[in-house]
């Protein structure tokens, strides 16, 4: 709220210095509201703190709320009629030009609705005094320090009884402190990482006490820092704990060099728990006075925040996970029926475990709600918990939620907000990055700055909420790059709680989902009208609505969403919707427009020019629109636009992009084969768009015009250096122009090319190019012959970066591969006349795949012998192969070897020749029924053996001799498997095996 706050105070000025033409008269209610506002942003943090216990400021909370909204809508109606008053007047940027009768009325109406506002806001100012709230001057911490030391932990643990299911955990950090690090020159620092409640002190307590541990450190010291991160306090605390008596009041310098003295040459372990201090300089003054001790001395720190665990962190964060929902209830059981025996009440029982869902594999809240129902025993009592929200429970009995409004008090003021708004995802929603950050951006939680747009600031958000542990990644990609989020159902709970003590529910009224299955109305937060007059009928109350997502498409229903003049964005992603109407483009103050897989959308409305502070344009996915409206290059604010199709003089052309230089993320251009002038290809300076990462480049393979030449068009369409990833369909040039090495990664299908490149450079351009291309995957080009054109000499600088390479359904490919020193997989699929031998000049290759090669009956000797770094070899579905070649001698550095699918009746004897493999795969052998003689005396390296889909009937006795084998997987190899189930014929050829996967 304070955000939001400061946000319309930032606006109110920067309308009075402005727009002093419009607002003649207003100005003075302006600044007066400006000047309140101000004056309640400086209560707002000490009410933040009392609201969850106070009602009265709750409700309090709730009366500013709506009024600052009104405030938000009336500042609204300013922005937009400022607009449009600049836009009619055709660059005329003063509005004391706006005609003298539309300025009176405008006036007149802005000023009665500030004259209520003000009325309300002046109570609500004098109601702050009658409630105590007071100015909170604020250092460094966001909230006040518990004074009253009830969550103050020490070493022992309270009840070891009901520790459950952090054996493992235990055993695998003792094992880190105990053997990894012992040797450690410096000091160790392992952070224990977890949403608040989850038992991070515990598992600390647990490995503290390990016998193992006191074996090996000594002292061992535990400190609770909390928020109040002091080094001098943790010195001292440090101190205490070794002498067992206080010590006496010194300056710093004299506590340092005193409890280097107690450390000095000794392994010690320090705990320091529940850590929230961000401050790296101050966790260096503490790291520079602990660095005294011997090898292998360590420190464990638990934290709720990823952000903590970075900056003080020297090994691998350990991320606690949740109990399992059998470990809950065990621990629920102990605490809600004690020494009594839980069958006696077999009803609560089922009511229990239902309970036990809400905790979400918490031991918090496990413990918290069984000991608050430990003396009731009637099952309406027990229905009543299961049926309430956690926040609804009484909190001095539960301490669920004090617990964890920790994590949201310590929030910076500018996060609270974007954090409470997710109450209004269900739980258990996976939310992806644009659609959460689109979302705060429509409800006014974020705010440009200096360096940053709204968008990436809202990343900023997003990334501190997810390091802090309040959301957590759920999918990500292969780098490690979360793609979407969701948070703990407590954590919802929470935010829920927090929503609930601010808004008392009302958010509804700014974000709504619509889903009209059986003309039924749904919105965020519970609401539900039936009939479809009732939906438009409540649609005409929300005017103040801000994000509207649309579940299914309804004509009538997009018609009466034009009149949402408020809105900013508008979701209507994968309906049915065949064209928008014109009357969308009367959404003035619109931002966001996702049509992004609206698969039978085939046009935009003519008026789309008119949405002049739209962002982001969404049309991912909308393969059927097949025309676009001029006017686009004049939405200048666009940061998304994913899509774009050439339309004709009458139309969409891509010399409209030239002034859209802020688009960010990837964009489509379709129908390239539309383009009649190179000229306009040209004009659309992609080159300038530096914050583009992806480029798709889409020709109609099934073209009937041709209006200009392919080859000149994409020369024409020249991205900036450095673009992450080029797509290329269609394209019927005979090769490409030599910018492509300036882009990371290049996709090119169905593609009429016979070369990448096909002329030489000069020497002046292979200068001034600065290759950058790592991947290029070439598919579907029926008249590729190679990668070099037969005049080009040697191998050209395009081609001095790349590492990955990839040629599928390519039937010409005939000339051989130039020499690639960077080049480390290489994949070969359906290329019946590949230059095989050419391979021998990829001396940096470590991954070969070859699929779908059925020409082929052994690999060629000569271009193996090349191939001394290659590491793994993959074979699928070249099903005459039978021999691996003489050759593979030369790959004394393979490790793995992958066949799959084949019509040998034996392992190529080849394989016996390869000393280092470690991992050997074979799939889909129709006639294999029994591995050779030789297997385990040969492959003395292998620890890993999977068998899968083999009508395998025996396993070699060698295999016994097989000490380095860890991993064995026989799947669906039916009668092998049943042979080697424990005590089959072939168990005692396996069981010294550690890890066996058998499943038929």
């Amino acid at each position: 709220m304070e955000a939001f706050v400061g946000i319309l105070v930032d606006t109110l000025n920067s309308m009075i210095q402005k727009e002093s033409g419009l607002l003649c008269g207003v100005a003075t209610d302006m600044e007066k509201l400006a000047r309140l506002l101000s004056t309640i942003k400086a209560v707002l943090e000490d009410a933040e703190q009392k609201q969850f216990t106070d009602k009265a400021i709750q409700l309090w909370f709730q009366k500013l709320n709506g009024v600052a909204y009104e405030i938000d809508d009336v500042l609204d109606d300013y922005a937009a009629e400022a607009s449009r008053v600049k836009y009619k007047n055709s660059g005329c940027f003063s509005l004391m030009c706006y005609p003298i009768a539309g300025n009176l009325v405008f006036r007149h109406r802005i000023g009665t609705r500030m004259k209520e506002i003000l009325e309300k806001f002046n109570a609500i100012a004098d109601e702050r005094i009658k409630l105590g709230l007071i100015d909170q001057k604020r250092g460094s911490n966001h909230f006040q320090v518990d004074s009253t030391g009830t969550r103050e932990t020490g070493s022992l643990l309270k009840e070891p009884d009901l520790v459950l299911g952090r054996d493992e955990a235990k055993d695998e950090i003792v094992k880190i402190l105990v053997n990894q690090v012992r040797d450690n020159q410096n000091v160790s620092v392992l952070p224990i990482v977890g949403v608040g409640g989850l038992g991070k002190t515990t598992l600390a307590q647990l490995v503290f006490n390990d016998e193992r541990i006191a074996k090996h450190f000594e002292p061992k010291l535990w400190v609770w820092v909390s928020e109040d991160f002091n080094v001098k306090r943790i010195i001292k605390a440090l101190i205490n704990s070794i002498r067992g008596t206080p010590v006496e009041e010194l300056e710093l310098d004299p506590l340092q060099r005193k409890l280097q003295g107690l450390l000095r040459g000794k392994r010690y372990l320090v705990v320091l728990d529940d850590v929230w201090n961000e401050n790296l300089e101050e966790w260096e003054k503490l790291k520079s006075v602990l660095e005294c001790g011997s090898r292998g001395s360590s420190i464990i720190m638990t934290t709720r925040m990823e952000k903590v665990a970075t900056i003080m962190g020297t090994l691998q964060t350990y991320y606690l996970s949740s109990l399992s929902e059998n470990q809950c209830w065990s621990l629920f059981r102990q605490r809600a029926f004690g020494r009594q025996e839980a069958e006696e009440y077999p009803n609560l029982v089922v009511i229990g475990k239902e309970i036990v869902k809400k905790c979400g594999g918490v031991p918090l809240a496990a413990k918290a709600l069984g000991g608050f129902l430990r003396f009731k025993r009637q099952e309406n009592e027990w229905n009543s918990v299961k049926c309430s929200e956690i926040w609804n429970l009484p909190q001095d009995t539960t301490h669920i939620l004090p617990a964890l409004r920790l994590s949201y008090l310590n929030l910076p003021v500018e996060l609270r907000g974007c954090f409470a708004y997710c109450a209004a995802f269900p739980k258990g929603y996976e939310f992806e990055i644009e659609e959460v950050i689109y979302l705060w951006m429509a409800n006014g939680l974020l705010s440009s700055n200096e360096t940053m747009e709204v968008e990436d600031v809202g990343v900023a958000v997003l990334t501190e909420l997810y390091y802090r542990s309040l959301f957590q990644a759920v999918k990500e990609d292969e780098f490690g790059n979360a793609l979407t989020f969701k948070m703990h159902d407590l954590v919802h709970d929470l935010a829920r709680s927090v929503m609930e003590a601010k808004h008392g529910g009302t958010e509804s009224n700014r974000t709504m989902i619509l889903g009209m299955p059986d003309d039924q109305l749904t919105v965020a937060f519970p609401i539900t009208i039936t009939g479809i007059d009732q939906c438009f009928s409540f649609l005409s109350k929300c005017g103040s609505l801000r994000a509207l997502k649309v579940m299914s498409y309804n004509k009538q229903l997009l018609h009466a969403i034009s009149k949402l003049k408020h809105l900013r964005h508008l979701d209507l992603s994968r309906s049915l919707i065949v064209e928008l109407p014109n009357s969308i483009c009367d959404l003035w103050n619109l931002q966001i427009l996702n049509l992004n897989d609206c698969l039978i959308l085939w046009s935009l409305p003519k008026g789309m020019r008119f949405l002049r502070n739209l962002r982001h344009l969404c049309l991912h996915g909308c393969w059927s629109l097949t025309h676009m409206p001029s006017g686009i290059g004049k939405l200048t604010c666009l940061r998304t636009l994913g899509m774009v199709v050439p339309s004709g003089k009458k139309g969409f052309r891509l010399s409209e992009l030239r002034d859209l230089n802020m688009l960010r993320g990837g964009l489509t251009i379709m129908h390239l084969e539309r383009i009649e002038d190179k000229k306009d290809a040209e004009e659309a300076c992609l080159i300038k768009k530096q914050s583009l990462h992806g480029l798709n480049l889409y020709w109609d393979s099934e073209r009937m015009i041709q209006r200009y030449n392919d080859e000149e068009v994409l020369e024409a369409l020249k991205p900036r250096p450095n673009l992450q990833l080029l797509r290329v369909l269609g394209f019927n040039g005979s090769s490409f122009p030599s910018w492509i090495s300036t882009v990371t990664e290049v996709v090119v299908h169905e593609s009429a090319a016979e070369y990448i490149v096909g002329v030489q450079e000069s020497t002046a351009a292979a200068a001034a190019m600065s290759p950058s291309l790592k991947q290029l995957e070439l598919e579907n080009m029926p008249n590729l012959k190679g990668m070099l054109g037969r005049e080009v000499q040697g191998t050209p600088g395009v081609f001095s970066q790349l590492q990955s390479l990839s040629f599928k359904d390519c039937p010409m490919l005939t000339l051989p591969l130039p020499r690639l020193l960077s080049l480390k997989e290489l994949c070969v699929d359906r290329c019946p006349n590949m230059a095989w031998a050419s391979i021998s000049n990829l001396t940096a290759l470590k991954e070969l795949t070859i699929k779908h090669s059925p020409e082929l009956d052994s690999l060629p000797e000569e271009g193996l012998r090349g191939l001394a770094s290659l590491r793994e070899l993959h074979l699928v579905r070249c099903y005459n192969l039978v021999s691996l070649s003489m050759g593979t001698k030369a790959l004394k550095s393979l490790t793995r070897l992958c066949i799959n699918g084949s019509h040998a009746t034996a392992l190529p004897e080849e394989v016996k020749h390869l000393p280092a493999l470690q991992k050997l795969e074979l799939q889909s052998f129709s006639n294999l029924t029994s591995l050779p003689d030789w297997f385990g005396d040969h492959l003395t390296s292998l620890q890993d053996l999977t068998l899968k889909y083999c009508p395998l009937e025996t396993l070699p006795s060698s295999i016994q001799k097989m000490t380095t084998l860890q991993h064995l997987t026989i799947f669906r190899c039916y009668r092998l498997g049943r042979q080697c189930k424990r005590g089959g014929e072939e168990w005692h050829k396996i069981k010294h095996i550690p890890d066996l996967k058998i499943e038929n």
